[in-house]
């Protein structure tokens, strides 16, 4: 079992520069893929992204690659005929406007476009270095998901004993439900009829409410889904899906039964239990 919740950092040196790598996972229905990369290492995204795809299943994925330090300069060029054509329009607006004052070199190197700082290409030794960085990253990340898949798995299979335990005190209190409608029903009609009526018909009336109050099915069908929800914690893969839709018919089911047995303890029973089914499905959410 993996949760969805996961996170990690890394960061280092490369022969060029000083990087920052972190890596967050949170609870999604679905896999949601935020990737930020600086400008030079843009055409490794779409490799970047299978490796995410591939690692996680499901989840919302936000990863940061920030480049810092660099220890090479980056080469500065000029754009000459650009310079001189600011030079000139700014010349005949002196003239023009008749100011005597020379173009400043400083006015116009700060022009927009004159200067241009060309961008740094990746040496392939720190180019490896930051992939193997962001693979670092991801199983870090999984590794954390898995440790908290693995606690959210012991939580659960004591939510689910706990939900056991109320079904076996249900059954136990339940058991002889017809043959206490039976005597109920009894004694209120000999009470109304002095005891004219035959067992036969009582039998018959108690067989029509004893179907209306039977919970053996919703019993039987909880605890398959029990065995079956226990079944698949053991599986691999995008199980958290699965599960809460069996907990949403575990819920159902202890609805029933709350419903049908009119007995109060039974009530409290459920009460526990159904808090118990809200922990599941809360858990489940978190569920690859």
């Amino acid at each position: 079992m993996e949760s969805m919740t996961g996170y990690s950092h890394e960061e280092g040196l490369t022969d060029q520069f000083s990087y920052l790598i972190s890596l967050k996972s949170l609870n999604s229905k679905y896999l949601e893929m935020n990737v930020h990369l600086p400008r030079v290492l843009k055409d490794r995204e779409e490799e970047i992204e299978d490796t995410l795809k591939s690692a996680f299943g499901r989840g919302k994925i936000e990863l940061l690659v920030d480049f810092f330090d660099w220890t090479e300069t980056k080469k500065i060029k000029i754009d000459f005929p650009l310079l001189k054509k600011y030079h000139s329009e700014l010349t005949a607006i002196n003239k023009k406007l008749k100011i005597k004052s020379d173009v400043n070199l400083e006015i116009l190197l700060g022009m927009e476009g004159v200067v241009r700082k060309e961008w740094s290409i990746l040496s392939p030794r720190a180019r490896k270095e930051v992939m193997r960085a962001i693979n670092d990253a991801v199983r870090t990340a999984k590794a954390m998901r898995r440790k908290e898949g693995a606690s959210i798995a012991v939580d659960l299979s004591l939510s689910l004993d706990e939900i056991s335990k109320g079904l076996t005190e249900i059954i136990a209190l339940t058991q002889d439900i017809p043959a206490k409608a039976f005597a109920r029903l009894k004694e209120a009609i000999e009470s109304i009829s002095g005891g004219k009526v035959p067992d036969e018909r009582i039998l018959a009336e108690v067989a029509i409410l004893a179907d209306r109050i039977d919970i053996n099915e919703e019993k039987v069908r909880l605890k398959d889904h029990i065995a079956k929800f226990r079944s698949i914690m053991k599986e691999h893969g995008q199980i958290g899906k699965r599960l809460d839709f069996l907990a949403q018919e575990m819920f159902r089911e202890i609805n029933t039964i709350a419903s049908k047995s009119g007995d109060s303890r039974v009530a409290h029973l459920v009460v526990e239990m159904k808090n118990h089914v809200d922990k599941i499905r809360e858990h489940c959410r978190n569920v690859v």
